[in-house]
């Protein structure tokens, strides 16, 4: 046995880097037959490996190679080099190659790594500096929409007034031929409306309502009103931003239920 072990600790032979897993849960990775020439050359040794620059920077660059394959470096945002010891032959290596047969003997050697978390507090503070930013946009988003917002609802005010004010035609005398016209636009523009919504499909029966051709007088009137209440319940729902705009049609409706025309006080109930 002495002469065994004594040449197990005369010969030079590392072929690679490995890390300190149990079994074959340990991972290595194998020289090139250019990197073994160095660590092999004839002025380094298992004395003086640690003072070769060379040597250290080539265990470095495996390193990195190595923990990407390394099962105890999955957890690690930053795996860096720990400690590193000369071992022998990795048992359990079915693929260190030609030189597994010189493994009995000793003779073949790895680097074997021990790795660290090394850069896990600077990592976590650029982690707090991204989720800074996202908040920061999140917050300049938010109140970006607000703004946005009270704009909208402010131009929908003036809109409501000016709306008020564009209906005076239904006040006016209703045997004059713009009366009638003017009901049939307001239907007509609601039609509109509510074709442009993204479920426009779905208010068929309420644009039923809201379309007709040449009636009577009074039969526009009690089709402006059911017109209003079709789409009013059919929108009552949605949020006030997507529904259509009912200014106009409520504007008028109001004006003619202030009448109290007999054809209309069953409608004017419902509004």
């Amino acid at each position: 046995m002495t002469d065994i072990s004594r040449l197990k600790y005369i010969q030079w032979r590392p072929i690679g880097v490995c890390d300190t897993g149990v079994g074959k849960e340990r991972k290595a990775k194998m020289f090139t037959r250019t990197d073994l020439a160095k660590v092999t050359s004839p002025e380094v040794n298992r004395g003086n490996w640690r003072q070769q620059p060379e040597v250290l920077q080539l265990i470095q660059r495996y390193a990195h190679d190595l923990a990407g394959i390394s099962n105890l470096t999955d957890e690690m945002l930053s795996p860096e080099i720990a400690e590193i010891k000369l071992v022998g032959a990795v048992l359990g290596h079915e693929q260190t190659p030609n030189l597994n047969q010189e493994s009995a003997d000793g003779r073949v050697q790895f680097f074997q790594l021990s790795f660290q978390d090394g850069k896990t507090k600077k990592v976590s503070s650029k982690n707090w500096k991204k989720w800074l930013i996202w908040l920061m946009i999140a917050v300049v988003v938010f109140l970006g929409m607000t703004s946005m917002f009270l704009i909208a609802s402010r131009f929908s005010l003036l809109s409501l007034n000016s709306s008020k004010k564009s209906v005076s035609v239904c006040s006016t005398n209703r045997q004059e031929a713009k009366y009638s016209e003017h009901l049939r636009d307001i239907r007509k523009s609601l039609v509109f409306e509510l074709n442009r919504l993204p479920a426009w499909s779905t208010f068929n029966v309420a644009r039923t309502y809201c379309i007709g051709g040449k009636m009577s007088i009074k039969q526009q009137e009690q089709r402006l009103l059911q017109c209003l209440l079709k789409v009013r319940n059919r929108t009552k729902n949605m949020p006030p931003a997507s529904r259509p705009s009912l200014n106009k049609i409520e504007a008028c409706a109001s004006t003619l239920c202030q009448r109290e025309l007999p054809h209309l006080s069953e409608f004017c109930k419902r509004l």
